[in-house]
């Protein structure tokens, strides 16, 4: 056979494995690199990736802001990132208490580069990264595999608790109620010596499924440890964190969950707490009072929700 000058063989010790034709190799083109990245590079949420643009990009502890931080030490208005005709970003300090650094630098003004640090105020802390498509959502993935329990999709603890202490911030300056729900799964350890781990774990999914779908999008549903769970409802007081917990012990206790052939049935105790009846509670101590409540709908009698003692 006659090859194109274009035509590239590869061969081995006994046969023609290959042809690759040159003109397609020059068609491959490096990915654009067009997405404006921020990622943090500090603290509990290490790893977040926020993009930037196309427009301006306000950064405060206003929730008015696009890059909301809560951070007591950032400003309500802190700083905000603009694009410049050419497609790059500058920084600009809007008047903070605390400052906008770049590299280490105190600025009112900077143009970025590819790589450089920017800090908004005391501990807020990112990498401004140029990325492709692929690099951006390889970050993503990675941020997400870091704070989401592999199993169940709920949010890992830690996560939990740095959200907690945001949203009480939040609770305080905006003098908003912040509720805490705190609730296991009955007789776990049975089921589990009963049917299998396996069997306990496909429990665990679907129970978390079937709580995700009867939340908003500002809810934090984490995993707490082991078949414990806990939700934060920002703006949702006792009352109606009561009425949450309670319509979730319903949806689990009428699930029938099947595994290899046989029929699971399960149920959840829950315990519920609010900034709004504790005052100004610690974040360990609204976890706490929701957490004793679990316990006394134990006690009474399981399958239950408790709103008080």
């Amino acid at each position: 056979m006659a090859a194109d000058d274009d035509d590239f063989f590869l061969e081995d010790d006994s046969e023609q494995t290959a042809v690759v034709n040159l003109a397609d190799l020059r068609g491959l083109r490096k990915p654009e690199q067009d997405r404006h990245l921020l990622v943090r590079v500090q603290g509990t949420q290490l790893g977040e990736v926020q993009r930037l643009g196309p427009g301006i990009t306000n950064v405060g502890r206003s929730q008015e802001s696009e890059l909301w931080l809560p951070d007591d030490g950032v400003s309500r208005r802190h700083a905000r990132f603009v694009p410049d005709a050419a497609g790059r970003f500058i920084i600009e300090d809007l008047s903070s208490a605390n400052g906008t650094f770049v590299q280490g630098e105190r600025v009112t003004r900077r143009l970025l580069q590819d790589g450089d640090l920017v800090q908004i105020g005391p501990t807020a802390v990112f990498r401004y990264s140029v990325a492709d498509e692929d690099q951006e959502a390889l970050l993503r993935q990675l941020y997400a595999a870091s704070v989401t329990d592999a199993l169940t999709g709920a949010h890992k603890r830690e996560h939990f608790d740095a959200q907690l202490q945001n949203e009480l911030s939040y609770a305080r300056r905006h003098q908003r109620d912040c509720s805490v729900v705190m609730f296991d799964l009955d007789h776990f350890k049975k089921l589990n010596d009963t049917y299998g781990h396996p069997a306990g774990d496909e429990v665990l999914s679907i129970v978390a499924r079937t709580v995700r779908q009867e939340l908003r999008a500002e809810d934090m549903f984490a995993r707490y440890g082991g078949e414990e769970f806990a939700i934060i409802l920002r703006a949702i007081d006792l009352k109606g964190a009561g009425v949450l917990a309670e319509r979730l012990r319903s949806q689990v206790s009428a699930l029938v969950i099947p595994h290899e052939g046989q029929h699971i049935r399960i149920t959840l105790s829950a315990g519920c707490a609010s900034v709004g009846e504790l005052g100004n509670p610690r974040a360990d101590e609204l976890v706490a009072v929701a957490d004793r409540r679990l316990y006394a709908a134990k006690r009474a009698g399981r399958n239950r929700v408790a709103t008080s003692g």
